[in-house]
């Protein structure tokens, strides 16, 4: 019995895979894209590249350019989904008021942020950013005075000594100076 097989002639351009990615469920769908061999290859020299410590240039390099082609590919994305026009909603999730984009709703936020809270001047507390730099200031200012505090002590200490080891010296030295009697 002779069995014989015959292969097509295969280069990097041969339509290996159909392609697949996650959907909005979380389930593995066709997405009506082929892998050809090149795709493959080029896959499993980046996975090796990136993984080992040995071609570090050369990783680098590798990892470079993935995050350009990745930045490539997101960037539209997220210009589309600052731009595109969405409904602000309640709480349950219900229309409220006209369509807005997201940018708008950032810029919203980030004013806020520079704006007072509270509704009357009774209330009103400094805006969050104001309060953010003032608790980093007063920490600064106490890592600043704790040093200076530590500083002064050792030099209140040292003196101390200095004055307290005289003081005795000074004691002693008088004391055996003195003629004792009885």
């Amino acid at each position: 019995m002779k069995i014989e097989v015959t292969v097509d002639a295969i280069t990097l351009d041969t339509l290996i895979a159909d392609s697949f990615s996650y959907d909005g469920d979380g389930e593995l769908v066709p997405d009506g894209k082929t892998r050809t061999l090149a795709d493959l290859v080029a896959e499993k020299i980046t996975d090796r590249l990136t993984a080992d410590d040995r071609y570090n240039s050369l990783r680098k390099a590798v990892l470079r350019i993935r995050d350009e082609e990745i930045r490539t590919a997101v960037q539209p994305l997220i210009q589309e989904a600052l731009t595109r026009p969405i409904q602000r909603t309640n709480t349950w999730g219900e229309a409220t008021g006209q369509q807005t984009t997201l940018s708008e709703i950032i810029r919203d936020e980030a004013r806020k942020l520079f704006e007072p809270s509270g509704h009357s001047s009774y209330d009103r507390k400094p805006p969050y950013i104001t309060q953010v730099v003032n608790t980093e200031v007063q920490k600064a200012f106490a890592e600043d005075i704790a040093g200076y505090v530590k500083k002064a002590r050792a030099h209140v200490t040292k003196q101390l000594s200095d004055d307290i080891g005289q003081k005795i010296t000074n004691i002693v030295t008088d004391a055996l100076r003195t003629p004792r009697t009885g």
